[in-house]
C-alpha cells in the first residue's frame, strides 16, 4: 500500500493512503510498523478532527499530533493536492 509520508512527529509518522482518497482530505498516523493507528480529518472550515484512535495513542500525542495538523493545514492540502490533483473534496 503506497503511503506518502507528510511528516514525522514524536515517533509517529503522519501520511496518505493513496488508496482512499474518496474519502476527503485526512492523514493517518503509523509507528514503526503499525498502520493506520489513528486518522485525522480536515475540514473545509481549516478545523481538524479526529475520526478515530484504534492504536490507543495517548492522549497527549493526540494533541501535539493534532495541533501540528491545524498549524500546518495548509500544507498539508496544498500535499494532498501535489498527490491527488486540484480537484479534491472534504469530507463533512
Amino acid at each position: 500500500m503506497p503511503m506518502p509520508e507528510i511528516f514525522f512527529l514524536a515517533g509517529y509518522s503522519i501520511y496518505f493512503s493513496t488508496l482512499d482518497r474518496e474519502h476527503g482530505v485526512h492523514v493517518h498516523v503509523a509507528r514503526g510498523g503499525r498502520r493506520d493507528l489513528a486518522r485525522f480529518v480536515l475540514h473545509e472550515d481549516g478545523t481538524v478532527s479526529l475520526s478515530h484512535n484504534h492504536g490507543k495513542i495517548p492522549p497527549k500525542h493526540i494533541r501535539l499530533i493534532h495541533a501540528a495538523l491545524v498549524r500546518g493545514f495548509d500544507e498539508v492540502v496544498d500535499a494532498w493536492r501535489r498527490l491527488f490533483g486540484e480537484d479534491i473534496h472534504f469530507d463533512r
